[in-house]
Formats: C-alpha cells, sequence, structure tokens
C-alpha cells in the first residue's frame, strides 16, 4: 500500500493517495485502488482524477517506478467533479469505479457510454440502489461486505447474477471471506484478509520456511560475532547471491564491487549486515505475488517507523529498533504460521514481541497507526499521532518517502 504525496497545481499543500491491492481469485494481484485522503484541494476546488494520477506517478517517480501495464488502476469516481470525460484518456489501464455518491447523477450514463467507446472498463459501487440501464453497462459490479451477514451476500449476488458485471468484494476482512465471496463466484477482493495470516491448525511450516526462520533467530542473536554471520550468510547459497547482488546494487552507491561476504562484513561492519540481511531473508518467506505485497509492505512500515521516530524530539526508541517493528509485523502472515510460534526463540524486546502478538502498548500504537494510514483511516491514524507528539503532515510525509524507498528496494532484493 502507498501512500503518495503530490503537489497540487494551485497550491503547495500535499494531496495523499492510498494505494490498496485488489486480488483475483488465483491471489495474484490483478490491480490497485487508488483512494485520495480529501475531497477537497486546499485551494477548495474539488479533488479531480486527474489529481490522485498526478500523486501516484508522484510516488512512482521518486522510487524510480513506472505505471505498471499489466496491473489495472481503479479510480474511484465519487463527485460530479470527477465526471470529467478529459480524464478517459487513460481508459487502457484505469478502471473508473462510480460510487453511490453519483450513481443517481444523469451525467453518468453519458460518462459511462464514452468509456465504453474507449475501450475502458467501468465498474459500478452497487451499495445503494442505482440505475438498472447503469448496472448492465458495468463490466464490474463492486460489493461492500462491511455490516453485510452471509445471508445479505448471497442474496446480492443473486439479485446481481442478471447482469454480465463481473463483481468485485470491497472490505474484504478475513480468508473466511475472502473464501466465501470467492465460492459464490466474485472474481476479484480487495480489503485487509491478505495481510492476516492464513493458518489452520494442522498446517506444519514448509521445510524452507523452517530453514528461514532459524536464519532470523540467528541473525537477531546479539551475541553472534562477524565471523560467525558472516559465515551464516556465506552457508546459503541463494542468500549469499542475493546479498551481493543487493550490496552492489545503486541503493547502496559503493564505489567498488563486493566480491565476498566476508569482504561485505568487513565493509559494512556487523550491525549493518545483520540488519540488510535481515531484510533480504524477510523479503523472500513467500515468492508467491500475496507474499511480494506482504514483504513491500513490511519493508514500507519498517521505513516509515524508522524515519517517523527521527522527527519526534526525545523519541525513547532507536530508528533500528522501529525499523524491525514495523518489519516483523507482517511475518505471520509471510510464513502462514501464528506470530506467537513465528517468534519463539527471536530475541527481540519483550514489548515488541508482545506489540507484535497483539498486546496493547506502545509499540502497538505504532503499528495500530500504520496500519490506519494503509487503509485511509486519518481519524485514527491523527489521533494515534497526537498521543505521542507526532504531526499528520510529518507522517504523511514520511510514509510517501518509505512508499518510494521500498518500491525501490524490493526489484534488488528479490530474485
Amino acid at each position: 500500500m502507498v501512500v503518495a504525496v503530490a503537489q497540487c497545481e494551485s497550491d503547495e499543500a500535499p494531496l495523499l493517495v492510498v494505494r490498496q491491492p485488489i486480488f483475483d481469485r488465483n491471489k495474484d494481484i490483478w490491480g490497485y485502488e487508488l483512494r485520495p485522503g480529501a475531497s477537497t484541494r486546499p485551494d477548495g476546488a474539488p479533488v479531480t482524477l486527474a489529481d490522485v494520477l498526478a500523486a501516484y506517478r508522484s510516488t512512482l517517480d521518486q522510487g524510480g517506478e513506472t505505471l505498471v501495464r499489466d496491473k489495472k488502476l481503479l479510480l474511484n469516481v465519487a463527485s460530479e467533479a470527477c465526471l470529467d470525460e478529459s480524464c478517459l484518456d487513460v481508459a487502457d489501464r484505469c478502471v473508473f469505479g462510480l460510487c453511490a455518491q453519483v450513481t443517481g447523477s444523469p451525467r453518468c450514463s453519458g460518462f459511462a457510454d464514452s468509456l465504453r467507446q474507449r475501450g475502458g472498463v467501468l465498474a459500478v459501487d452497487a451499495d445503494k440502489p442505482c440505475c438498472p440501464s447503469l448496472l448492465e453497462k458495468a463490466d464490474i459490479i463492486k460489493v461492500s461486505l462491511a455490516d453485510k451477514t452471509p445471508p445479505e451476500i448471497v442474496r446480492l449476488r443473486a439479485e446481481y447474477k442478471r447482469f454480465g458485471g463481473q463483481l468485485l468484494a470491497t472490505g474484504v476482512a478475513s480468508w473466511e471471506a475472502y473464501e466465501g465471496t470467492r465460492a459464490l463466484g466474485f472474481a476479484y477482493f480487495q480489503g485487509p484478509f491478505f495481510g492476516v495470516a492464513q493458518t489452520r491448525d494442522d498446517m506444519v511450516l514448509a521445510a524452507s520456511s523452517t530453514a528461514k526462520l532459524q536464519l532470523l533467530r540467528e541473525l537477531a542473536n546479539p551475541d553472534c560475532e562477524m565471523d560467525e554471520l558472516g559465515a551464516i550468510i556465506a552457508s546459503d547459497i541463494t542468500l549469499s547471491y542475493r546479498m551481493l547482488k543487493y550490496i552492489n546494487s545503486a541503493s547502496f552507491g559503493l564505489r567498488n564491487k563486493i566480491k565476498s561476504i566476508q569482504q561485505a562484513v568487513s565493509l559494512l561492519g556487523l550491525k549493518e549486515i545483520r540488519h540488510w540481511t535481515t531484510v533480504v531473508v524477510m523479503t523472500d518467506l513467500d515468492t508467491t505475488p500475496k507474499g511480494e505485497e506482504l514483504a513491500y509492505m513490511a519493508l514500507q512500515r519498517g521505513r516509515f517507523l524508522s524515519k517517523l521516530a527521527g522527527t519526534i524530539k526525545g523519541f525513547p526508541h532507536s530508528s533500528s529498533t522501529m525499523f524491525m517493528l514495523g518489519l516483523f509485523s507482517l511475518l505471520d502472515a509471510l510464513l502462514a504460521h501464528p506470530m506467537e510460534k513465528a517468534l519463539e526463540n527471536i530475541p527481540l524486546d519483550d514489548e515488541i514481541k508482545a506489540a507484535l502478538c497483539g498486546t496493547l502498548n506502545e509499540f502497538r500504537d505504532w503499528l495500530l497507526m500504520a496500519e490506519a494510514v494503509e487503509l485511509g483511516n486519518w481519524t485514527i491514524a491523527n489521533d494515534i499521532l497526537g498521543r505521542y507528539g507526532a504531526c499528520f503532515t510529518q507522517a504523511a510525509t514520511q510514509y510517501m518517502k518509505a512508499s518510494a524507498w521500498a518500491a525501490s528496494q524490493i526489484p534488488h532484493m528479490r530474485k
């Protein structure tokens, strides 16, 4: 998930846009929904789809990325100002979603016709009753699961079956909800479910995951000496290759090529090599598309929390501590293993372990704040930030920078 910050043309204040992944029935990423954090710009003018795209592109540019053509971008048309046909120039890569606020507008039908003429994809929010002719034009029908019982969802599925559009379930909060809507024939799924550990009582960790978890334990051991750490990394051929590839990337900016792990340990030092090896191992725990998104989120959270901590005067915890808090926050989802078991024998601070396992404490507050930002729950995020003397503007800026940074790092870390 990305929070993007771009400058609106008429003002220097930032526009925030949250990126949330949308999965298909195979758990591959089909696209991303872009949600602006405000409905108006600082000058009072309504936020347009052009503003949203500009913000997203700004973050991609900072991370050295471009718009991915095989991934769709879902742009929500939530106001009359967004029913602007000039935005349809990007119809080849965007899905335009008519939200409940505008489906009653007489302009929607013409907008939908223009979009379809250009070969674009139309999504319609079915949360509120809307004109059947609009649903008939929809390629995708969005159904929110929020506050709905399973029988209600079954009824809605039957109701929309007569229309040709594929169903997109939004607000999918659990794997049970994902499996249930998938069984009903839904095609796409959006929500925080993929960040929840998909565990079963009879589930056993794969041998490869067990080995990586053991490696994480050894890397976190404060008694591990430089020579021992170098030997641990060098004993894993794949890890050695990926570490050397990453260290020799532009991210480190080293003048001379590093040719061995021992050379890397000597040059970077024990603390740095332990830190970055842990990061590389974490990004390789789940090599599926879902796992790549989780690795990105974990890296982004770690960077966000560590940099935000540096902006708060008198903050009691180190940046490296906050980085590890964010990095390990999705370990259970990456391993599909309960967090308590995943953290066994990993020598982390007891308060951090407790927070990662769900106990409410100061560290847990920071994780809840990060999750609130990711979901676009600005009120919750701002409340937690205020308690610890941080401001929302600082948090938004650091999150944007973390988004760009994580996007630039992942390609060098993954195989």
